[in-house]
């Protein structure tokens, strides 16, 4: 993975174990600025936020950017969907995988590696 996708699961790893496990892009932009200069809507943030998708599912994990959501909307923007779920092409059917695969993250936050 890129240096910045190594850091933003870094952050998210450390966030899910949190009592408040989800966390807002702009959030996790100024967490991941502190040593990999990002902002929120930079297309470096998405890219290695999908980075971070293709890992975890490449090591058989809930997908962790799951738990990154846009601000006032509590789930996340459409670029997790055409990456996360591709197949998928309704708002419901979106909906429905998105809340799955977040229970998931929850369920098995401890099982996350420090490193993937």
């Amino acid at each position: 993975m890129t240096p910045l996708a190594s850091e933003i699961y870094r952050q998210l790893v450390r966030r899910v174990r949190t009592r408040q496990p989800s966390i807002t892009y702009a959030e996790l932009a100024a967490l991941a600025s502190k040593r990999i200069p990002t902002h929120q809507r930079s297309r470096r943030l998405h890219a290695a936020l999908s980075e971070v998708t293709l890992a975890c599912r490449a090591h058989g994990l809930p997908c962790l950017p799951a738990i990154v959501w846009r601000k006032g909307t509590t789930r996340p923007s459409d670029g997790y969907f055409k990456v996360a779920y591709p197949k998928v092409r309704t708002e419901r059917g979106r909906a429905a995988a998105w809340a799955a695969e977040h229970d998931r993250v929850l369920a098995v936050a401890a099982r996350y590696p420090a490193r993937l």
